[in-house]
Parts: C-alpha cells; structure tokens; sequence
C-alpha cells in the first residue's frame, strides 16, 4: 500500500511539474569551484623535533600553477600520471611557501603527497627543530593565478593553536609561541 501511494504522488507531482520546451542553458565555462584557498596545518613533534606541514591544495590549481610555471600536466590521481610528479610539486611547494623558525630561515624537506578528494594532501618536513618559539611563514601558493586565493595557516605547537590567514595582499605572517 505505501509503495502505491509514493508512486501516486510521483504521478502528481511530475504531471505538477512544468518540463521546459528547451533544455536549460549551461555556460560553457564554469569554474570548477568558486573560491580559491590552500589550508596548511603545521604541528611540533617534539619528541622527533620536527615540524610536520600538510598544505591542501585544489588538486585542478595545483595543476594548473605548475602548467603555468612551464612544468608538465601532472594529470594527478589518474591511471595517467606524470612519472616526475613528485619532483615537479616539491618543486612548486618549494618556490612558494618558506619557513623562519626562531628568527632562523629553515629547509623544507618535501615527504610526498596524498589524494585528498578534490584537494591533494601535499607533505612537507622542517627537521632539527628542537624549541618553538615563533615560526614566520611565506605562503605564495597560487597567489599569482587567482586574484581571491586565501592561504590558511593553522600551528598546533605545544598544545597551542594559532592561525593566520594569507593572501595576495599579506603573503607573510609570525605566530609566537609560550608567552
């Protein structure tokens, strides 16, 4: 009985339901997604002294940027990718995105990348870092291919959460820790 009254009401509802004479018209270009941000999550282990960064990207901008910079298509998370991709996003990371750990500018040792949905999970390392004091960061991930591009940084140093957010007009930010 209560499958015949949903599909009753199915019957209403679709002789209720105008279809238009024309198929609705979709632009031909459409943003795969209409705003442009990369979230980094950088967190102390203290017991390895080490600072452990993750910075999700749009997997399609990421893309894209290093196409931009002259690299090749990546064609990430296909059965088609590039063989060099890691290098090539290492590479990219490492133009864009600098660390200064207690006033001292430190290396980024990149530790591969994971799929992430639409976003890819790109990891990098900061070794030797045995205090935190203040971390001063250079975040210009996509900031020359999108107008509106936010780079969000979150820290989780010694139980201690801070955040800074930035952009095209701020590239830079300190945090400080323990006070």
């Amino acid at each position: 009985m209560k499958t015949l009254g949903v599909l009753l009401c199915l019957v209403f509802l679709s002789a209720a339901v105008p279809v238009p004479a024309e198929p609705i018209p979709v632009p031909a270009e459409s943003p795969a997604h209409v705003f442009y941000v990369s979230i980094a999550r950088v967190k102390w282990n203290e017991e390895i002294t080490r600072l452990d960064v993750s910075v999700r990207i749009f997997t399609d901008d990421l893309e894209e940027a290093i196409v931009a910079d002259g690299g090749p298509r990546l064609r990430l998370w296909t059965d088609q990718a590039h063989a060099d991709r890691d290098r090539h996003v290492s590479e990219y990371l490492a133009s864009r995105l600098a660390f200064r750990v207690n006033g001292v500018d430190r290396q980024l040792t990149y530790a591969g990348m994971e799929d992430a949905l639409d976003a890819t999970a790109c990891l990098v390392q900061i070794t030797g870092v045995d205090r935190v004091e203040s971390i001063e960061v250079e975040n210009r991930i996509l900031i020359e291919m999108f107008d509106t591009q936010a780079n969000v940084m979150r820290f989780e140093i010694g139980g201690e959460k801070k955040y800074v957010n930035l952009s095209k007009k701020t590239v830079t930010g300190t945090v400080r820790f323990g006070s």
